[in-house]
């Protein structure tokens, strides 16, 4: 472990700012805070311990499939709350739910593999890490069944008192029996999957698999069958992590995905570098102390999210880049979303134009239809629909174009709407400037995260803006702490002093107009050098710097553009709600737009907006006639049930299978009249042997001659 250690820059960090503070805590005039009561310390040590299995099942899985398994927490809470319910619902022994949970932890974490990890063997790792994205959704939404069936109840349960709950006083906190079995079995844990990975012949081939399957699969190694077993060990230690932490921590049986709960977590393996098990103990230990230090000094509430997203920021910022694309799963976005635009030759034809002026006219009538015979509240819920949509864009612009992923573009969001709120309330400056220094504040937010990006690369940059996301509505909204920066009412002028945006129609047509200069602007930019730049350097970043393609300043720009969009969303927002807080944009928002994003087609912009309205429309109606908890935990199963069948079926997302509709219309067309379009057919057969026939290789160099005239005219 000290080996590990040594050779660890974000671990010498941390163990050089304990030691400053140890060293200058009797100076007078230090800036550091007070030394704690030993009872802060070992609360600070309980929650570390649990900080630390979290990231080593993360680290876990990464070192078995080279993916962040964002649904690690789900699966422990999905058979922890059969565990909860059991006991609480049912009266049965503590004991025998814990080990119902880890049995059936262990059966979820295999299926996971056999069901949905195998079946994305062939497709990169972002396209993965993005499916347990999908697979969160889907177990939040089982394990809220699971708990609501069993305890018949959807409230809050606080402490569970357990045979274990009996406690004894370490001031100024009490110590349950509950915390001292988890500060004994973490480290025998630890020294049980360090065993598994180091010491016998499975772990060697399981690390082995995960460096080089196809060698490994030629050396006879048994790949499928090892990586179920370690996903069914991830899934056991998930599960208990849960049930080692409800009975003192809780349970909302709410549905959602926290994407707080696991953050702790991914700080923890991100300063393991996603490989050590015991840098991972000590990474959890420190941040948990860290985390009870700042409670007790500081009266800010949720600010230990601050620190998660500050410690991510500098575990990554301080290592070495020595991972290689498959390590952090760096790629372009699937080439199944490259979507062809109609071949030149086609676009005049009289039934192409035809077809293209029937589905804008469609479109222009369902616009104004829908809010002409919507009711005020449905009106604001269209509005919504806009202002998602435009978030999407800003999506297709940073992933799909540029190759960065986000998950928590609803962070930069808020931002923006707190700055357009505040200009608007405290000093009363025209709605339109308030758009432009939102504009500005998203952009500077988004480069902000991007410098980060330049040395962060594709699954770790998803950690640091979902940690973004969380810190920025946990505390920056919070009222509590920054009570001047939340606006409190947003008055909505009249425009012109004609359109008053108070009205619910006139606002949505505002929002729909903003859309719509929004799209003339992005496709503009999608044609320029700027955008072939873009989608160069996210396909391959050397090749376009050897073409002279200035990447570092092609990369802070899509995320400059990407946040400009991102906050007009915001200050449509903060206009359309009147105000802005605590809980309105939730981290959950971020990774729902972007799976909206993604199932509509993350590389199209039409792709992207039709899977926002689709989804948004499911959410009208299930809450329509479902309503309650209950509707949130069916649009959430929907939804992650949807991206998982996208991403395996339509890699392009529904877009991708619009346009196969749009292909086959426009080989009809060309066929009416005679046309030959090469990029609508893969080639021509010829039916005689050319290695025989020279006449026939005349023929067939002719017709290729003839297909690429009709191409350059």
């Amino acid at each position: 472990m000290i080996r590990q250690l040594r050779g660890n820059r974000t671990a010498q960090v941390v163990a050089a700012a304990v030691a400053l503070y140890l060293v200058t805590y009797p100076m007078p005039g230090s800036p550091l805070p007070e030394r704690m009561p030993v009872g802060v310390v070992t609360q600070g040590i309980v929650y570390g311990t649990s900080y630390a299995l979290i990231g080593m099942g993360l680290i876990l899985i990464y070192r078995t499939t080279r993916i962040v398994n964002f649904a690690y927490g789900a699966m422990g809470a999905m058979a922890g709350s059969v565990a909860v319910g059991m006991y609480v619902g049912k009266q049965a022994n503590w004991f025998v739910c814990m080990l119902v949970a880890v049995v059936f932890g262990v059966v979820i974490g295999g299926l996971t593999d056999i069901l949905v990890v195998r079946r994305f063997a062939r497709s990169s790792r972002l396209v993965l890490t993005v499916a347990t994205i999908g697979l969160a959704q889907l177990m939040g939404a089982f394990g809220f069944a699971f708990l609501v069936n069993l305890i018949g109840s959807t409230k809050f349960i606080g402490n569970l008192d357990t045979p274990l709950s009996s406690s004894f006083t370490v001031r100024p906190y009490l110590i349950r029996g509950d915390h001292v079995l988890l500060l004994a079995l973490a480290p025998l844990l630890l020294a049980g999957l360090a065993w598994f990975m180091l010491r016998t012949s499975t772990g060697r081939a399981v690390r082995a698999a995960a460096e080089n399957n196809d060698r490994a699969l030629l050396l006879g190694v048994p790949v499928k069958r090892l990586q179920t077993v370690v996903w069914a060990i991830a899934g056991g230690l998930s599960a208990l992590t849960y049930v080692l932490t409800v009975p003192f921590i809780g349970v909302n049986p709410q549905p959602g995905v926290s994407a707080s709960a696991i953050l702790p977590g991914l700080a923890v393996a991100v300063i393991a570098r996603f490989k050590s098990f015991p840098v991972a103990l000590a990474a959890g230990l420190g941040t948990g102390v860290a985390e009870w230090t700042i409670r007790w000094n500081v009266t800010a509430e949720s600010v230990f999210d601050v620190t998660f997203l500050v410690v991510i920021l500098v575990a990554l910022l301080l290592q070495r880049d020595k991972s290689t694309r498959a390590e952090t799963g760096e790629s372009s976005w699937d080439a199944a979303g490259l979507l062809k635009p109609i071949p030149d030759v086609l676009r005049r034809v009289r039934e192409v134009q035809i077809a293209k002026w029937v589905l804008i006219g469609a479109g222009a009538l369902v616009l104004i239809w829908l809010p002409t015979h919507a009711k005020p509240s449905e009106s604001v819920l269209l509005s919504f629909a806009i202002i998602w949509a435009l978030v999407a864009v800003s999506l297709v612009v940073l992933t799909g174009w540029g190759g960065n992923i986000s998950l928590g573009q609803f962070g930069i969001v808020g931002v923006s709407a707190m700055v357009a709120g505040g200009l608007m309330e405290n000093w009363n400056v025209d709605l339109f400037v308030a758009i432009a220094g939102a504009m500005a504040a998203g952009a500077a937010v988004a480069v902000l995260i991007g410098l980060p990006a330049l040395r962060i690369k594709g699954l770790y940059l998803a950690v640091t803006t979902l940690a973004f996301a969380v810190a920025l509505d946990s505390y920056f909204l919070n009222p509590n702490n920054f009570p001047s920066w939340v606006p409190g009412r947003v008055v909505r002028p009249v425009l012109w002093k004609r359109f008053d945006l108070g009205d619910q129609r006139t606002m949505f047509f505002f929002c729909v107009a903003a859309l719509g200069l929004s799209l003339l602007v992005v496709r503009r930019v999608r044609g320029t050098r700027a955008g072939r730049a873009m989608i160069g350097t996210r396909d391959n970043e050397r090749a376009a710097g050897a073409m002279a393609i200035p990447t570092t300043r092609v990369k802070l720009q899509t995320f400059m553009f990407s946040g400009c969009l991102a906050g007009l969303a915001g200050a449509l927002y903060v206009v359309v709600l009147t105000n802005a807080g605590q809980g309105t944009f939730n981290p959950a928002m971020s990774l729902q737009v972007f799976s909206f994003a993604v199932i509509g087609g993350l590389s199209s912009i039409s792709g992207a907006i039709s899977g926002v309205f689709l989804f948004r429309l499911a959410d009208y109606l299930v809450n329509k006639y479902s309503g309650g908890s209950a509707a949130v935990a069916l649009q959430q199963g929907l939804t992650g049930t949807g991206l998982l069948f996208i991403l395996y079926f339509l890699p392009g997302g529904l877009w991708q299978l619009a346009h196969r509709i749009r292909d086959a219309y426009l080989r009809w067309v060309a066929n009416r009249h005679g046309l030959v379009v090469p990029s609508l057919v893969a080639d021509k057969r010829v039916d005689v042997d050319l290695t025989d026939n020279e006449e026939a290789l005349e023929d067939h160099a002719e017709d290729e001659t003839e297909v690429i005239s009709g191409a350059l005219s």
